[in-house]
């Protein structure tokens, strides 16, 4: 059923109120973030080109308040306010295809603007098919002159294949990524001291201006390891960051909780028991940082995923493990082969958490267990690698298999925990969070890739040698930006 006019005309208060802002919720909770980095499309996008945009990330991390802060740069620029529509679709969501197209075709009769829009779908990706129905509001001409936004919680369309690319029909349209806050933005919102970022890469820690870099960030250490115990527990979620500034010891259970029900609806769409989203997590959470296949994680999961008795196929727990990188909860790393001279990838795997906060509702549910905080900060740091090294067009839909971020299975059946950048010029980091590091496993991560960079994430030791780098997590981490 598509959206009645008393819904179209709710979403749309700046069509007749002026002083609209004070009301809007997700404006209100934005004025009480400390730290807010609007989408990169808020900025860049161009309101006078026509074209199809599309914004993805995970629900919560702010992508509909994106919108109504395009809504309010819009204005701000002189923008007819009837010319600006905003259909948030959660209403109509699993709802067949046509009847997005007759909401869009309403809500622009609704309108009564004679020229150019702007068209905001907000968690368009919810409806299936949803391209299908904005490729033929285009091409009937209701939308074709329009600058349009998608914005979905979701890749799994484009990841599958199933979904068009709108070709010939984005204008002036990209593709635009919003995820949590990275550490360094979390770090600033706890104690706004720390400088900005340098935004490195690994290889430029070597160099001299990142070795002066680091050496000169030392005087911010302290700030920076508390600053990573918290960004551990509360992850970069607006909410969580927001927690975290007022000095909360722990996230709530109201911020976990909207997270949790986030994943728990993805799986139930599958058709999955809330006990089998549980037993995923868990397993996801046993197997934090160590070498994995999805016949070995199958075998181990206690309850099966599907409503068929006997134990999980690997089929349908790689399923269930795509879909939610897919859905940005997790985000799957593939090992490269030793002595391969091509990019075929082995099948073992190391499965992540695409935000600290879902480990931490993992270890809510895992009575007994606590957290492996070694594992934990690997995971930050392949995060942050990803963030760093992922090519943007690639970005919105490759947690499930990133391009430019790996592990390396060594020729001796050892490994380095990530290895990023393209094949013949990889970068390398091993994670050694630890009292005491062993010298002789940081030379073995340089010879695996002799004339290449090579950094060891440690807990508290910054030492430069003529092969490698040894720098805390917490300046890694914020260093990477």
């Amino acid at each position: 059923m598509a959206l009645s006019d008393e819904e179209i005309l709710s979403q749309n208060p700046w069509w007749s109120e002026k002083g609209w802002p004070a009301d809007d919720r997700q404006l209100a909770r934005l004025a009480g973030q400390p730290v807010r980095l609007p989408a990169e499309l808020v900025d860049t996008i161009d309101l006078s080109r026509a074209g199809i945009h599309v914004l993805r990330g995970p629900r919560q991390v702010g992508k509909t308040t994106d919108l109504k802060l395009l809504v309010e740069r819009a204005l701000a620029e002189g923008h007819d306010a009837r010319s600006i529509v905003y259909l948030t679709l959660d209403l109509i969501e699993g709802e067949p295809h046509a009847e997005l197209a007759r909401t869009v075709t309403r809500a622009k009769a609704l309108a009564m603007h004679p020229g150019q829009s702007i068209v905001l779908l907000d968690e368009v990706t919810g409806i299936p098919r949803w391209q299908t129905a904005v490729k033929a509001i285009w091409d009937s001409g209701t939308i074709d002159d329009d600058v349009v936004v998608c914005s979905g919680s979701s890749a799994i369309d484009l990841q599958r294949g199933a979904a068009e690319r709108l070709p010939g029909r984005r204008g002036a349209g990209r593709d635009y990524l919003a995820l949590p806050q990275t550490f360094a933005s979390f770090a600033r919102a706890i104690d706004p001291s720390i400088p900005p970022s340098p935004c490195l890469t690994i290889a430029d820690i070597p160099t001299a201006e990142g070795v002066a870099t680091l050496e000169q960030s030392r005087i911010y250490g302290a700030g920076l390891k508390h600053a990573l115990s918290l960004y551990l527990k509360f992850g970069g979620l607006p909410a969580a960051v927001a927690e975290a500034s007022t000095g909360a010891p722990d996230p709530s259970e109201r911020v976990k909780r909207v997270l949790y029900d986030s994943l728990v609806k993805e799986v139930q769409r599958r058709g999955a028991s809330i006990p089998a989203a549980q037993a995923l997590l868990e397993r996801v959470l046993r197997s934090l940082g160590s070498r994995t296949d999805w016949s070995r994680m199958a075998r181990e999961m206690d309850v099966p995923l599907s409503n068929r008795r006997g134990a999980t196929s690997y089929h349908t727990l790689r399923d269930y493990i795509e879909l939610l990188a897919g859905g940005y909860f997790l985000f799957i790393l593939y090992f490269w082969r030793a002595g391969s001279q091509t990019n075929s990838l082995s099948n073992e795997k190391k499965v992540f958490f695409a935000d600290p906060l879902l480990h931490t509702i993992a270890l809510d549910l895992t009575p007994g267990r606590t957290a492996d905080v070694p594992a934990l900060v690997e995971n930050a740091v392949g995060l942050a690698l990803y963030r760093r090294y992922e090519p943007h067009e690639r970005s919105i839909e490759s947690f499930v298999s990133p391009d430019r971020l790996h592990v390396w299975r060594t020729a001796r059946a050892g490994e380095v925990d990530f290895v990023a950048g393209p094949r013949r010029e990889l970068d390398a980091v091993e994670v050694k969070y630890q009292r005491q590091i062993d010298l002789r496993s940081a030379a073995g991560v340089a010879k695996a890739h002799p004339g290449r960079p090579a950094v060891i994430a440690t807990r508290d030791d910054l030492r430069f040698a003529d092969d490698y780098v040894l720098v805390p997590a917490h300046l890694l981490l914020w260093a990477l930006g």
